[in-house]
């Protein structure tokens, strides 16, 4: 074949404008002879979405805002804790909750599976969410079936049982519901600007008191843990203060009773050499006296640099009942399953069209070519 013969071929292939216009009076003659066909399916649609709506349920969704209000340590706690030796007490935790790094604890695995190891007061029976989410979504009835582990039949969340107890069939349950309250995007946890601490935290589920108790409890976790975590060092150090102001105290009270004893025993006068061991003692308990006060002031001093130390959660929004609800409404279910049905066979249909074209086109070709 000579370059002319290609040329020619190329320029018959280029398409114009009034060939695509063409192209789509085809496309759309051949729909309006499917109408019934379109019909049909847009109508099936409409009757699938009607019966949805019936059958899903309505969801709700709890709302929580705080701000969070940061303390900074004192310089005197940094130079107590230097002239007693103990570990430094500013910003050693702090980089834990920089940034956005606090939003990623509220979703981590250890709040949301602590919160959901929380009891509470449910149809005037106490008992742990995580029985409540099991309950609402119907796994129990699953798990009947489920031959292979006979234990999910069986399986529950006492109140107060051990973490480290529990077995593998309850650790592995409990994951898999964290990661369905992940995956489908039930949790959301949200900070609109980076330059204001105002924290929203939404949470949906089928279950209204669910998601009132759920997000209450998620918050206190993670606050607790925010908490002990920022605190940890400084109250080690109270600890630490504590435990040598009780040894202190043992030492001057114990100096006392024995300083006591010796001036009752030792009345004769000429037993002078037996006054040595009270005196003594005497001397003692005052030092020990004097060493007592001065650890006591030392522990206030870091008792309060703790309480300063400490970030404060302002609440601003709490979760209030009746809770927001969305509903998958008869008009919505009928409107988005016939808009949906039509667009399936309109698409199935010119996808046929245009298979049937390419097909008659390719052969062509090659009948042009040979």
């Amino acid at each position: 074949m000579d370059d002319n013969n290609k040329k020619s071929i190329l320029r018959s292939r280029e398409i114009s404008l009034v060939e695509i216009v063409e192209i789509l009076k085809t496309y759309w003659t051949y729909l309006l002879s499917k109408w019934l066909i379109i019909c049909v399916f847009g109508f099936g649609g409409a009757a699938i979405g009607l019966v949805a709506s019936f059958v899903i349920k309505p969801k709700y969704t709890a709302h929580l805002s705080f701000a969070l209000v940061e303390k900074s340590s004192g310089g005197g706690l940094a130079d107590l804790a230097s002239s007693l030796g103990l570990a430094g007490l500013s910003g050693g935790s702090n980089g834990a909750f920089a940034g956005d790094n606090l939003l990623e604890i509220i979703k981590s695995r250890y709040a949301i599976e602590q919160t959901l190891l929380t009891p509470v007061v449910y149809n005037g029976k106490k008992q742990n969410l995580v029985e409540i989410y099991i309950g609402f979504n119907k796994l129990r009835e699953n798990w009947i079936n489920d031959k292979n582990n006979k234990e999910l039949q069986k399986l529950t969340y006492p109140i107060g049982q051990i973490r480290e107890n529990f077995s593998r069939t309850q650790d592995s349950v409990l994951f898999s519901i964290y990661n369905n309250i992940i995956n489908s995007n039930s949790l959301s946890v949200l900070r609109k600007d980076k330059k204001i601490s105002i924290v929203n935290i939404d949470f949906v589920s089928k279950n209204e008191l669910f998601s009132k108790f759920f997000i209450e409890n998620l918050m206190n976790q993670t606050y607790l843990f925010y908490k002990k975590t920022k605190t940890s060092q400084s109250r080690s150090n109270v600890n630490m203060m504590q435990h040598t102001a009780d040894s202190i105290k043992a030492l001057y009270e114990g100096a006392l009773y024995k300083g006591a004893g010796y001036s009752q025993v030792n009345i004769n006068q000429a037993l002078q050499f037996a006054a040595v061991p009270r005196i003594k003692q005497e001397n003692n308990a005052q030092l020990y006296g004097t060493v007592y006060a001065e650890v006591l002031k030392n522990l206030e001093t870091l008792k309060l640099d703790m309480a300063r130390e400490t970030p404060l959660v302002q609440m601003i929004d709490t979760p209030r009942l009746p809770l927001k609800k969305e509903i998958f409404g008869k008009v919505k279910g009928i409107a988005k399953g016939g808009i949906l049905g039509g667009i399936l066979i309109v698409g199935y249909l010119l996808i046929g069209l245009y298979l049937k074209n390419m097909g008659i086109y390719l052969k062509t070709e090659k009948k042009t070519e040979l």
